[in-house]
C-alpha cells in the first residue's frame, strides 16, 4: 500500500470512535433516521463564534501529553460541540446464554454554553440515544429516543460522572480498586429492564497518546491535535438483572467504555463515507484479564497491505503498543453478504502476536449485525477463542467493519 502520510493517523484514530457511534442509528421503516442523524444536526448547527465553544487544549503548547482530569472528563463538557458515551458489554445468565448490550449516548450543542436562556424549557443541547440487546440466538432489539437538554428530561453531570435520556441512566466511576469507584446502568423499556453495577477493575486510559506518539520525535505529536479527545475504561465488570419478556435473570459480564467530545466537524469524512482510506478496530477482552484494542487501516478498493496497530493492556493494567511488525491481524474465510447492499463483510478474523504468546481468531457473535445510516457499517459483538503460550484463551468484545459497501 506503500507510506501513508503520519499525518491521516491522528484524525482516523480518534475520528474512528464518534463516526461508528454516529452511524449506530438504523435507517428504515419507522425509524425517522434524518431526525436522529447527529451529523446531519450537527451540519445544520450555526458556526461556532469565535470564544464560545472552545476545542481541547493545545497540548504542543504544554511540550507534553494531555492527561485527563478524573473522574471530571467523564462527565459533560460543554463547550464541546459533540460529545459521545458509548458503552458496549457482554453478559451470561445462569444457563450461560450470551447476550450483548450497547448504549450509545450523543450530545450535541445547540448553543454557547453560558448562554442565558429565555426560557427554562429552552434547550442548548439535545440528547440522542441507542440501546441495543443483541442475543446469541433469538430476536435482537434496537431502540432509539432523543430528548432536549431541559426541564430534566434529559441531562448530564459531572461530580460524580452521570447522563441520563429520559429513564435511561448511565452513572461512571473514575478509576479501579478504589472504594465507591462503581457506576450503574439503568434502562428502562416497555417490557425490558436492564439495571447493572459498572466495577471499573482497569484506569481510564487515554489510547490516542499511547499509540499516535510512537515512533514520534520526543516531546512532539506527529501532527496537529485532532479537535477531539478520547478516553476507554476497558475493563468494568458487569453484573445485575436483565428483565424481558417476563423473564428476570442474573446476570454477569464484561464491558468496555469509550468518551470522545471535541468538534465533531472536525472528523467528518475522515474515517466515514468520503476518501480511498478506511478503518476496522476491534476490541477485545480475554478471559485472562488481558485486554487489546486493536485498529486496521485498509484501502476501499482491496488493494496494497492493510496497516494493523495493537495497544495491548495487561491483566495488571500495564499497556504495550504493537505496530504491524509484531502483529498480523488478517480476515478469515467467512464472509456475511448484506441483503440490503451486497456489501460482503468478513465476520471471521485472526490475530497472531508472537510477541504476547497470542494467536487468536476473532468470530461475529451473529453476522446480521450491520447498521445503516450514510455508508453501511458492520458493527456488532464478537466472541474470541484461541491461545496464550500454549494455553487456551477465549473473550468477546466488539468489531466496527467500514469500507466494504459502496458509497
Amino acid at each position: 500500500m506503500g507510506r501513508w502520510p503520519r499525518r491521516l493517523a491522528p484524525w482516523l484514530l480518534v475520528a474512528v470512535v464518534v463516526l461508528a457511534a454516529w452511524r449506530l442509528w438504523p435507517a428504515g421503516a419507522g425509524a425517522p433516521a434524518l431526525v436522529l442523524d447527529p451529523t446531519v444536526l450537527l451540519a445544520a448547527l450555526p458556526a461556532a463564534e469565535p470564544g464560545t465553544a472552545p476545542g481541547p487544549p493545545d497540548v504542543s503548547a504544554s511540550g507534553g501529553d494531555w492527561q485527563p482530569e478524573l473522574p471530571r472528563d467523564l462527565g459533560p463538557h460543554p463547550d464541546a460541540r459533540a460529545e459521545v458515551w458509548d458503552l458496549g458489554g457482554q453478559l451470561r445468565d445462569d444457563t450461560g446464554a450470551r447476550t450483548a448490550i450497547r448504549l450509545t449516548l450523543i450530545r450535541l450543542t445547540l448553543a454557547p454554553h453560558g448562554v442565558e436562556r429565555a426560557s427554562p424549557l429552552a434547550a442548548a443541547a439535545v440528547l440522542l440515544g441507542r440501546f441495543e440487546l443483541v442475543p446469541a440466538q433469538g430476536a435482537p432489539l434496537t431502540t432509539q429516543r432523543a430528548s432536549r437538554v431541559a426541564a430534566g428530561l434529559a441531562g448530564a453531570e459531572p461530580d460524580p460522572p452521570r447522563v441520563w435520556l429520559e429513564d435511561w441512566s448511565l452513572a461512571l466511576g473514575a478509576a479501579a480498586g478504589e472504594a465507591g469507584d462503581s457506576g450503574a446502568l439503568d434502562i428502562r423499556l416497555d417490557d425490558v429492564r436492564l439495571q447493572l453495577t459498572l466495577t471499573p477493575n482497569k484506569a481510564v486510559l487515554a489510547p490516542a497518546a499511547a499509540l499516535l506518539d510512537r515512533g514520534a520525535p520526543s516531546g512532539r505529536r506527529p501532527d496537529a491535535d485532532p479537535g477531539l479527545r478520547w478516553l476507554t475504561q476497558p475493563r468494568l465488570a458487569l453484573a445485575g438483572r436483565l428483565t424481558r419478556a417476563g423473564r428476570d435473570l442474573a446476570v454477569t459480564g464484561s464491558g468496555w467504555l469509550d468518551h470522545v467530545w471535541g468538534d465533531a466537524a472536525a472528523a467528518d469524512g475522515i474515517a466515514g463515507s468520503r476518501g480511498q482510506l478506511a478503518l476496522n478496530r476491534f476490541m477485545l477482552q480475554l478471559d485472562d484479564g488481558s485486554d487489546l484494542l486493536c485498529i486496521q487501516l485498509h484501502r476501499r478498493a482491496g488493494g496494497g497491505t492493510p496497516i494493523p496497530t495493537c495497544l495491548a493492556i495487561a491483566a495488571d493494567g500495564a499497556t504495550r503498543v504493537l505496530q504491524r511488525r509484531d502483529l498480523t491481524l488478517a480476515p478469515g474465510d467467512a464472509r456475511w453478504r448484506s441483503p440490503a447492499d451486497g456489501a460482503r463483510y468478513p465476520i471471521a478474523w485472526r490475530l497472531a502476536a508472537p510477541a504476547l504468546g497470542l494467536v487468536l481468531r476473532i468470530d461475529a457473535l451473529r453476522s446480521d449485525q450491520e447498521v445503516r445510516l450514510g455508508e453501511p457499517l458492520w458493527s456488532g459483538a464478537i466472541t474470541v477463542t484461541g491461545e496464550r503460550n500454549g494455553r487456551a484463551v477465549s473473550g468477546g468484545g466488539r468489531m466496527d467493519l467500514s469500507g466494504y459497501a459502496d458509497s
